[in-house]
């Protein structure tokens, strides 16, 4: 029975000229340049996001460079029975052969196993000619189960929705302004932006939402009360953009204070949500503290609050287009180098995003329309000099 599944899941393997059909991804061209070093590769990332894809899109890269598909193993550890391999590390190695041939091992959704972490330390340990490439959907899970085991040896990559160019790419033919006024509306997942049908992006968006509550929430996770997690998730995307307030959280979900951060780490970890924090050093009136809340994906945050409507006929416009920008740093930055906050004071002057690159820092104000310069750009530069002060507006993409 594993074998048979194992083909299933492997077929350039026996089928000559095998070739996949997708769609490219920017980040791909850092994930390879690793591919020839000894470490770990992990990709991680919410459910649907394309780490699959990713993983296809390297081993079609193997094949085109000549390594033998015989020695490229892709496991997809959804498949339960698929699971039994991995929990004898003599077992697995003569499952993928014991001579000294490079090998490449694709684990797809490494979660699943019971122990991950000590897989494949043990496996890595070993020193064979092995080079080992994951994938994992739950940061909170993978940080539990891997902790302290691969320190050193891993090098890890979170893979985003898609960026705008990549969604141009994946929804072609299709105009700038139409890509965004769909990125603003239904979000940035590669199976949405591959579908043309409005009616049919909502529900990709709900499967995704059910399957993320009922795999990753309520099966792995262990959360009893859904219904008030839920409800988090919905009082969330009404707040995005703006500070968080947790006992305000806490007291309309009726939930204790301890509850409340949990989820909020739950959505965090899981890929749903982002906090930014205040960016802050010497000037005595700001806010240090308190983080604002950010959806990862636009298309579950309109799902969450129910609101499909066209941009042009929304009154939020300003709110998803500040959140999609800062997805569109999130998703450029391939190797995580930029530090990405917020700024404001107690008398509430504000700056949307103050983003530390290797060299230089912006402070960037998002506005859907409007050009003219914010007063909140002469304070900042008057305190901190060395910050370059930017406006996108919706020009930026078109």
């Amino acid at each position: 029975m594993i074998k048979e599944i194992f083909e299933l899941q492997n077929p350039w393997r026996y089928k000559t000229g095998f070739s996949f059909n997708l769609k490219d991804r920017d980040i791909l061209s850092h994930i390879i340049n690793n591919l020839d070093n000894d470490k770990i590769i992990g990709l991680i990332g919410s459910r649907q996001v394309g780490k699959s894809s990713i993983i296809f899109l390297m081993i079609q890269h193997l094949i085109r460079k000549n390594v033998p598909p015989q020695s490229i193993f892709y496991f997809n550890l959804d498949d339960l029975k698929l699971q039994e391999l991995f929990y004898d590390i003599p077992e697995f190695i003569q499952f993928i052969g014991k001579d000294d041939a490079r090998k490449f091992i694709f684990i797809d959704e490494i979660q699943r196993l019971q122990n991950p972490g000590l897989f494949l330390k043990e496996l890595y340990d070993l020193g064979l000619n092995i080079k080992i490439i994951f994938s994992g959907s739950s940061q909170l899970e993978i940080k539990s189960k891997l902790k302290e085991h691969l320190v050193g040896r891993a090098r890890q990559f979170e893979i985003h929705r898609l960026s705008f160019s990549e969604y141009l790419s994946f929804a072609a033919p299709v105009t700038k302004k139409q890509a965004l006024a769909d990125m603003l509306v239904f979000g940035s997942y590669p199976a949405v932006a591959l579908e043309t049908q409005k009616i049919e992006k909502k529900m990709i968006l709900k499967d995704i939402y059910q399957s993320y509550i009922e795999k990753d929430i309520t099966d792995f996770l262990r959360v009893e009360n859904t219904q008030a997690f839920n409800r988090m998730a919905g009082l969330l995307a009404n707040q995005s953009g703006h500070l968080l307030n947790i006992e305000n959280l806490a007291t309309s979900l009726k939930i204790t204070r301890n509850e409340a951060e949990k989820y909020i780490s739950i959505l965090e970890q899981t890929f749903i949500i982002k906090r930014i924090y205040p960016f802050y050093k010497n000037y005595k009136k700001e806010i240090t503290k308190t983080p604002k809340i950010y959806f990862m994906d636009l298309g579950l945050r309109n799902y969450a609050v129910n609101n499909f409507n066209d941009i042009d006929h929304r009154n939020d416009q300003g709110n998803l287009f500040e959140n999609l920008f800062l997805l569109e740093l999130l998703s450029n930055d391939h190797l995580s180098q930029n530090k990405i906050n917020f700024w404001r004071t107690t008398n509430q002057t504000e700056i949307d995003f103050i983003v530390a690159g290797e060299n230089v820092i912006e402070a960037i104000e998002v506005k859907w329309e409007r050009e003219t310069i914010p007063k909140s750009f002469q304070t900042i530069v008057k305190y901190y000099p060395e910050i370059s002060p930017k406006i996108i507006t919706k020009k930026y993409f078109l």
